[in-house]
């Protein structure tokens, strides 16, 4: 399969237009005068939480990734609330990773590019996961179950993922020493697939 083609994984990926969400209806009224009290204060404390990792959208700066085409720079907070660019790595073969901890294959492919990113970190491969949409804490969860040891970024009003036009998880973008887009796979990836792709990149 030659480096211009879009590639799809044996695993269906998984399409929402945001993370799925589940909601309850009473069919009566709670009488508990502090009820909405209660939510508003959790709503604040959200919000709070939520500050550091928001940013003023760019309009016009982001734009959807095309093979064979500068990749365009990003910016978006991390798991400590550090701000980080893909422009930080410019230099290195960068995996640009979308996901979520609702999707299956983008759970079962995580330590497979964990794996790959601690084998090549040394010659230059890097891992950008950015989190579609979901809580840091729910991120971070994962992220430490799992034993993640590369930056996980957080989106979590879907700006940076809505500019790149992406709505399918996992998605990845494999970006050259460059800056160039080499390769766009939209379903997991495998051993097999990273070694393929990202491995002549890493020789160039």
């Amino acid at each position: 399969m030659s480096e211009t083609e879009i590639k799809v994984g044996k695993d269906h990926p998984m399409t929402f237009e945001r993370a799925p969400q589940t909601s309850s209806r009473s069919k009566t009224r709670s009488r508990n005068s502090t009820g909405p009290v209660v939510i508003a204060a959790g709503v604040l404390i959200l919000l709070i939480s939520l500050v550091t990792y928001f940013r003023p959208a760019q309009p016009g700066d982001i734009l959807q990734p095309k093979l064979n085409a500068l990749m365009s720079n990003f910016e978006l907070a991390d798991l400590d609330g550090n701000w980080v660019s893909l422009d930080d790595y410019k230099g290195s073969v960068v995996l640009i990773n979308t996901w979520a901890t609702w999707c299956p294959p983008c759970r079962a492919e995580m330590p497979d590019l964990n794996n790959f990113f601690n084998q090549y970190r040394d010659q230059g491969f890097v891992v950008l996961a950015i989190n579609a949409g979901e809580a840091p804490a729910t991120a971070q969860a994962f992220a430490t179950e799992v034993g993640l040891d590369f930056p996980v970024l957080v989106d979590p009003d879907y700006r940076v993922l809505d500019a790149l036009k992406i709505d399918t998880y996992p998605t990845s973008i494999l970006v050259d020493r460059d800056g160039i887009v080499r390769g766009i796979r939209v379903g997991m990836h495998t051993p097999e697939t990273l070694a393929n792709e990202a491995l002549p990149l890493l020789e160039e």
